[in-house]
């Protein structure tokens, strides 16, 4: 696989063909300074100064990620380039998300991609969860969209790749073709004048482990997603809109592997005209052994033509069921996020204040064990 990463990065130089009417580069940088004070119960405080931006930018010091596109007649392909992990050497798979080549026949009718697959037709969209299931690591697919003249905006199709997860053991060397067929991807998306829908769903052949799951030979079940969105409410009051979006793992999992089981469906409202962004997210997740309510509105005020944004956002969650964490708590987690925020054409700086407790076990100690942690993010972004 990486060499045929490194023959698509060559062939994306070398390419004979290097008008502006064929290829389109964009991307972003994201980074910032994190202050953290973690204020565990029954530990002394701890403090830690981190290069950080947690304004989706990855898991480390920041993010770079820069886009590759390149299309002519009925060819083309599309790269992501994308690094966080900036004290880190080794090659990571989240480094190259996706790169792949594509080629449109019967009038566009008929679409085949071939590479590491990405920019699904079929994902969620976000924000603040961004999922596609074609999604496998440094592994390859080939993805088959239909997209027939007499249902405009239809888009079916189905995606054949390798597993998603690490080999059971015994697997590593001899997977069947049934065993790769049962890792297929059925894929759906319908854009109308008055909504849109997208959803896709994915096998699961047991041959590979989930993350986390640590069992071999046992099914850990299918996965689900979706996204729905309208498209009515802007024409009677602009920037006025509502969607929802979901993710189900763990479809029809044998009854010793309901730790792979979370269902998640979230709804969102927003109300953005020129001077204020008001947006409210309600949210109901089915985990293994316990149930979670969220609420997080949010409002940002924009001053002077957008230069200048002031707002906050909070963040409510109550968990239920058997494994509640702290029977009667009036909530499990809760978060206030005041923010304010200089925009530029193509960059922003923003500082961030983050409030955030959350309710652990009891014990016979430390009764109720409130956890506390404080961070102060100073932000920078670009992107092109």
């Amino acid at each position: 696989m990486n060499k045929f990463i490194i023959a698509l990065l060559l062939i994306a130089v070398t390419f004979p063909v290097f008008s502006e009417d064929y290829w389109t580069l964009s991307g972003e940088v994201k980074t910032g300074f994190l202050w953290e004070k973690d204020e565990k119960v029954g530990l002394d405080p701890k403090e830690n100064v981190s290069l950080k931006n947690l304004d989706d930018a990855g898991n480390y010091q920041g993010r770079f990620r820069l886009n590759v596109d390149f299309a002519r007649d009925n060819v083309g392909f599309k790269i992501r380039l994308e690094y966080d992990n900036w004290g880190s050497s080794q090659l990571q798979s989240s480094l190259l998300p996706y790169a792949f080549g594509y080629i449109n026949s019967f009038e566009d009718q008929l679409t085949f991609s071939l590479g590491k697959l990405g920019a699904s037709p079929w994902g969620t969209g976000g924000p603040e969860k961004w999922k596609e299931l074609e999604a496998m690591g440094l592994n390859g697919g080939v993805r088959v969209e239909y997209k027939p003249f007499y249902v405009p905006g239809l888009n079916v199709g189905f995606v054949l790749n390798w597993f998603n997860g690490s080999l059971d053991q015994g697997y590593t060397s001899n997977p069947t073709l049934l065993d790769i067929l049962k890792e297929s991807v059925l894929g759906v998306s319908y854009i109308h004048d008055y909504f849109l829908v997208r959803f896709a769903y994915r096998l699961n052949s047991g041959v590979d482990k989930r993350g986390g799951s640590g069992l071999t030979g046992r099914n850990e079940g299918d996965d689900l997603i979706y996204r729905v969105e309208e498209k009515i409410l802007n024409n009677y009051l602009d920037g006025l809109k509502v969607w929802a979006l979901g993710v189900y793992e763990g479809i029809g999992a044998e009854e010793i592997n309901k730790s792979c089981i979370k269902f998640e469906n979230w709804l969102f409202a927003e109300y953005a005209p020129e001077w204020f962004t008001a947006q409210i997210r309600f949210g109901f997740d089915v985990l293994e052994t316990r149930n979670v309510l969220h609420i997080k509105p949010s409002y940002y005020h924009h001053l002077f033509d957008r230069f200048l944004t002031i707002g906050a956002s909070f963040l409510w969650k109550q968990d239920f069921g058997e494994y509640k964490v702290y029977p009667g708590s009036p909530y499990w987690q809760i978060e206030f996020e005041p923010k304010i925020q200089l925009n530029f054409q193509n960059a922003y700086v923003a500082f961030v204040y983050i409030m955030n407790r959350v309710y652990n076990h009891p014990t016979p100690i430390f009764d109720p064990p409130i956890d506390q942690k404080q961070m102060m993010n100073l932000r920078f972004g670009m992107w092109f």
